[in-house]
């Protein structure tokens, strides 16, 4: 192999050398700004209702494309973006694409975090015509600025989550999948206040969901805080207007010492929670949807 190698290494010469030189032609000759419009004209064909912008489009090795800036905008309401992100690399998985396969792979800088996985696309498939896995990772969910709009409250924290998803990109609720939810060290605002409380400090969230027939399935949230222990498990009914869905939960909370000391000289509140934890946690269940849910104690 070595006098084969040292026989022929003019050619190996020449051959590294075009190598070089069509990877440079292609990086510096790149039709970043074709290659851009033509991706923006078929998703904005694909979706009525939103408008993507992308940055500079460069190709990146291996056999790889890296955008800039990119962000999905609601044409109705131009200052609410559904997606943005600092950077994105996309790659073609190329062991699918021998097996006939369409898979891509992508790794994302966004809201502070970094996000990766791949989507599996299956030519032949009506009803599921694409799976998806995906990896979210330090993400500072507060700066997803649509957060609000879309489950009407305010959640503050860092996002570490592993989501697998089948469906289709036109209604996406029509779709199964999973999703393994941890954030770290934030604050959530509640659907309504639970007496004295607008808002809970959280050390730790850990969730299990499912989504299955229009309807998201909590099958596990488990808080923990400076001043209490929750938990929750129940369904949402999911509405083309999120807003909308409807409220089937039940949990528990367990108050300690802190909290109490936090409430002060709210001795209603202070007297209620005593009452109820001699029959151990404070039971409750939500009803309602999530623009006005209904909150009632057990």
């Amino acid at each position: 192999m070595g006098r084969f190698i040292s026989k022929n290494k003019k050619w190996f010469g020449y051959i590294a050398f075009c190598i070089v030189v069509a990877g440079s032609l292609l990086y510096y000759r790149f039709p970043s700004d074709a290659l851009r419009d033509y991706l923006t004209i078929t998703a904005n064909n694909l979706n009525n209702s939103a408008t993507l912008s992308i940055g500079q489009i460069k190709p990146s090795l291996p056999f790889g494309l890296k955008f800039g800036r990119t962000e999905l905008i609601l044409k109705d309401k131009p200052s609410i973006k559904l997606f943005r992100a600092d950077s994105i690399f996309i790659k073609p998985d190329p062991w699918a694409f021998f097996k006939g396969k369409s898979k891509y792979c992508f790794e994302c800088l966004t809201y502070g975090g970094d996000a990766g996985g791949c989507v599996n696309f299956k030519k032949n498939s009506m009803e599921m015509p694409f799976d998806a896995e995906i990896e979210l990772k330090n993400m500072q969910i507060a700066k997803y600025e649509h957060l609000k709009d879309l489950i009407g409250l305010q959640i503050d924290g860092l996002l570490y989550a592993t989501i697998f998803f089948k469906g289709q990109h036109k209604n996406l609720m029509d779709g199964t999948g999973e999703a393994h939810l941890k954030l770290l060290d934030g604050n959530i605002e509640l659907l309504a206040p639970i007496l004295s409380l607008e808002s809970i400090e959280f050390h730790e969230i850990k969730s299990d969901m499912a989504l299955e027939k229009h309807t998201i399935h909590i099958k596990r949230l488990e808080l923990t805080g400076p001043l209490l222990r929750g938990a929750l498990s129940g369904t949402i009914g999911l509405e083309k207007a999120f807003v909308k869905s409807a409220l089937n939960l039940k949990g528990t909370i367990d108050p300690f010492t802190s909290f109490f000391k936090s409430l002060g000289s709210v001795s209603n509140t202070v007297s209620f929670f005593k009452q109820r934890l001699k029959k151990g946690a404070i039971h409750f269940v939500i009803h309602g949807t999530l623009a006005e849910p209904k909150i009632r104690f057990t």
